[in-house]
């Protein structure tokens, strides 16, 4: 069988048949009435309306079916855009060049000769209109949004972040199934998930880590979530045409992430913790006073979708201290 004819629903492979034979009526018709246009006037006219009734026809037909495909076809029809040679676009805002020439240089060696574009943004007034301004210069299908202060372990991170938008929307590394704050770690277990290191001693970069992992040790790919860890995470570019950084409310450098991908979760896109690609990130955040505001203001957006309770808060979590490079590359290869 077709290839084409497989991936095409029966209604619109139904409605071509008909098309098609209402299109060889047509063509008869009109045929027809000019053949006896000079002796049979009237016959003439009669079978130049049917033509131009099956015309119409062939034009609601054709306008109703394209209003009735499945969602999940149109959906496939999308991800299939993610193909294998899809320019990635990387967005970083950061002011500090040191850090930033550290993760280019990490992002070239994982990309490779894989198509790619590195977005710096140094003078944001806030991550969201950072962001914002990234996705506005921005060419790729794929958008990874990170801080400056990674470094991506996985050799294989670019094979398999576009492995995953293949079958989810945005994709992260630590997020919630179920958000109760504007912290994603707030949830506790058993809604957590997630892998990140840290370095052992503070420094940077580093070549001791400890590994945290959250919600169980396997290195598996966590559905349904419903907001993600900012550290880094990435996006088709059709989520970011739907939902855009919200730089009125967050015109900070906190919660723009919680807001983001909670917001594309609410507008019906799959994200998903992917556990099998490792990060490493220098700092933990920072949540004091200019962090309360926003986590105010993120309660105050998201009133009556967010539910009261969803645990008692409290994170088990499976840390392995001073991991070297080498045995990340062998856990996450």
């Amino acid at each position: 069988m077709d290839a084409n004819q497989t991936d095409t629903p029966p209604q619109i492979r139904a409605s071509r048949k008909i098309r098609y034979g209402v299109s060889l009526a047509c063509c008869a018709l009109a045929l027809a009435a000019c053949l006896l246009w000079q002796k049979y006037p009237v016959g003439a006219a009669i079978l130049a309306a049917l033509c131009l009734a099956g015309v119409i026809f062939l034009l609601i037909v054709r306008r109703a079916v394209s209003r009735s495909v499945p969602a999940a076809h149109s959906a496939g029809i999308g991800r299939s855009e993610t193909k294998e040679d899809s320019l990635i676009s990387v967005i970083i805002c950061s002011v500090d060049p040191v850090k930033y020439e550290l993760v280019c240089a990490n992002l070239r060696e994982r990309f490779g000769d894989s198509p790619h574009e590195i977005i710096g943004i140094h003078d944001a007034r806030s991550l969201c209109e950072g962001y914002n301004r990234g996705v506005e210069k921005s060419r790729g299908d794929i958008l990874i949004f990170c801080h400056d202060d990674i470094e991506i372990i996985s050799p294989s991170f670019d094979s398999r972040v576009r492995e995953h938008l293949r079958t989810f929307d945005v994709i992260g590394c630590a997020g919630t199934v179920r958000l109760k704050d504007s912290r994603w770690m707030s949830s506790g277990d058993p809604h957590i998930h997630g892998v990140v290191a840290y370095p052992s001693a503070g420094a940077w970069p580093s070549d001791f880590f400890d590994v945290v992992v959250w919600g169980g040790p396997e290195l598996s790919q966590i559905g349904d979530i419903q907001a993600l860890d900012g550290v880094l995470f990435a996006a088709n570019r059709r989520v970011v045409e739907s939902v855009r950084f919200d730089e009125d409310t967050f015109d900070g450098f906190h919660v723009y992430d919680t807001d983001f991908t909670y917001a594309a979760f609410l507008r019906g896109f799959k994200l998903a913790v992917c556990k099998d690609i490792m990060i490493a990130h220098k700092s933990g955040g920072n949540f004091q006073d200019s962090y309360k505001t926003y986590a105010g203001k993120f309660r105050e957006k998201y009133k009556g979708h967010l539910p009261e309770e969803t645990s008692d808060g409290m994170c088990e979590q499976s840390n392995y201290r001073n991991v070297t490079h080498a045995q990340m590359w062998k856990a996450w290869p």
